[in-house]
């Protein structure tokens, strides 16, 4: 006899957010708006925000095809997220924003900014 496994509720909204924040940050390091998301994946403009605030779950194809509006391999857009050591919010604000404003760049100085921030990365 198999068992099955409750879900936790909580767990699975601290997900659905973590993945959400996820998705915004790629949106705004792309210097790309909601509408232009929405376009790409072929979904309305309040759906894209209401995955990136975690109110809604991303189903797996619709999660490909965020992937692919956002130039973005599938594999890095999830990334270390559900690891269990992702960024405490208040650190996870910080990086949206430092995101958003790379988006709004030219192509050679996110580049630089890019650079720079693998820099400061290092031991």
């Amino acid at each position: 006899m198999s068992t099955v496994r409750q879900t936790d509720p909580a767990a699975e909204a601290r997900s659905n957010r973590l993945l959400g924040q996820r998705l915004a940050l790629f949106r705004a390091a792309a210097g790309l708006r909601l509408a232009d998301v929405a376009a790409a994946a072929g979904v309305g403009l309040q759906l894209i925000q209401r995955y990136e605030t975690g109110e809604t779950a991303v189903p797996f194809g619709r999660l490909v095809r965020l992937s692919e509006a956002l130039g973005v391999p599938l594999s890095e857009l999830i990334g270390e997220a559900f690891d269990g050591d992702a960024a405490p919010p208040a650190e996870a604000a910080a990086v949206l924003q430092i995101a958003r404003l790379a988006g709004r760049l030219p192509p050679a100085k996110r580049t630089a900014l890019a650079a720079m921030a693998r820099e400061l990365g290092r031991p």
